[in-house]
């Protein structure tokens, strides 16, 4: 399983996450040259085929709900990257910003989504729920 799949399956089985709970939205990521099951090589290459995934991720007052994506769903900001720098994201080794500034990452629709998301990216989330409070940050629904 590639790690944007554990990605998603681990938001998946996360269900919840206490920063976001003051947020209601739903953001589209789309992470390209994601690689496939070694048994998919390309017949003619020999070579691992590159694909790209597409997730909704829908955020209501910080339960997470994570479903395959085909693009005819609305969302209020769409993220994309590649599946190395979502494996940076997710790892710490940048942040959310650094890699937009960096042009690493893009973002349609509503920008402040992309530091909220930099929440789900996080493995070891902080404990309290009250963080987007003192911050002044999240979207009250």
């Amino acid at each position: 399983m590639s790690h944007t799949h554990e990605f998603f399956e681990e938001l998946t089985r996360r269900g919840h996450e206490p920063l976001l709970q003051r947020v209601q939205a739903t953001i589209r990521f789309e992470i390209s040259d994601v690689q496939t099951d070694p048994a998919d090589r390309d017949a003619n290459t020999g070579r691992d085929r590159a694909a790209s995934v597409s997730r909704l991720v829908a955020v209501d007052h910080g339960r997470l709900t994570v479903s395959a994506d085909g693009g005819g769903t609305t969302a209020e900001a769409t993220i994309a990257c590649s599946a190395s720098e979502l494996q940076d994201l997710v790892n710490g080794r940048t942040s959310a910003m650094a890699s937009l500034l960096r042009g690493a990452l893009t973002v349609q629709g509503d920008p402040e989504l992309v530091v909220l998301a930099q929440r789900l990216f996080s493995r070891h989330p902080a404990p309290t729920p009250d963080a987007a409070v003192h911050t002044g940050e999240g979207r009250p629904s």
